[in-house]
């Protein structure tokens, strides 16, 4: 006589597979809904997006960032630089135009680039806030076309100067002063190729996750807010020293 031998428990195997998965799901439901909940919640004034449900990929139930979302601000060739463009250390300055505290460190930039003048180069970054400063994006598009006439940086100071009208009539009056062509000047700001160099860069704002302006990396280095002369040159020895 054999004696018994125990059957495997087909039933019960199957059972505890069914309910892996169904909890896996809801883990992977879980942490896209949280990321969801973030993107609505986080940074909203700002109108800047952390990564979105869209943006995710998921590998065995773990969601991430896709991988071709950027980490550093990018150089592109029509962004303005001002200092020696073949810096080692580059200053990324992403401002908006009606913000007062990016208005406030414009002389501290000077500053250091005063201290550092072929070390380092400043490359501008636009990242006008609509919600809070609702006519800096035109004061932004207008810099834009003072750029394509040579005339950014010029352009650029005089907004500053006049940070609390920047309605279309005033920015005219700006070019005409710094000896913008007037007529261009008007056709640029009107043009959606112009609006789209901005984009370009408050898209960048937001992959990087910035959340307000001013907003500085100096190579991969951050400062947020009001910084020092100290601040800038504590960050720059370091890398100059690298």
């Amino acid at each position: 006589m054999i004696g018994n031998k125990k059957r495997p428990n087909y039933l019960k195997f199957i059972i505890v597979v069914i309910v892996s998965i169904i909890i896996g799901f809801g883990l992977l439901t879980v942490i896209t809904k949280d990321t969801a909940d973030i993107d609505n919640s986080i940074l909203g004034q700002y109108d800047f997006d952390l990564p979105k449900a869209s943006d995710l990929t998921s590998t065995n139930l773990i969601s991430f960032v896709k991988k071709n979302n950027i980490i550093e601000p990018i150089e592109y060739d029509n962004s303005p630089v001002l200092g020696n463009p073949d810096a080692s250390i580059v200053i990324y300055e992403f401002s908006c135009f009606g913000c007062p505290s990016s208005k406030s460190i414009q002389p501290i930039l000077k500053e250091v680039l005063d201290i550092y003048p072929d070390q380092i180069k400043l490359v501008w970054k636009d990242l006008p806030i609509p919600e809070l400063y609702p006519e800096a994006d035109r004061a932004h598009i207008a810099g834009r076309c003072a750029q394509k006439q040579n005339k950014f940086w010029q352009y650029h100071d005089s907004l500053w100067e006049n940070q609390t009208n920047f309605s279309i009539e005033n920015l005219k009056d700006i070019g005409d002063k710094i000896g913008l062509n007037a007529k261009q000047l008007e056709k640029c700001i009107e043009n959606e190729e112009t609006k789209s160099i901005i984009n370009k860069d408050v898209d960048e704002a937001s992959q990087l996750l910035i959340s307000g302006t001013p907003h500085f990396y100096i190579n991969s280095q951050e400062i947020f807010g009001t910084a020092t002369v100290e601040d800038f040159e504590q960050i720059i020895n370091i890398e100059l020293n690298r």
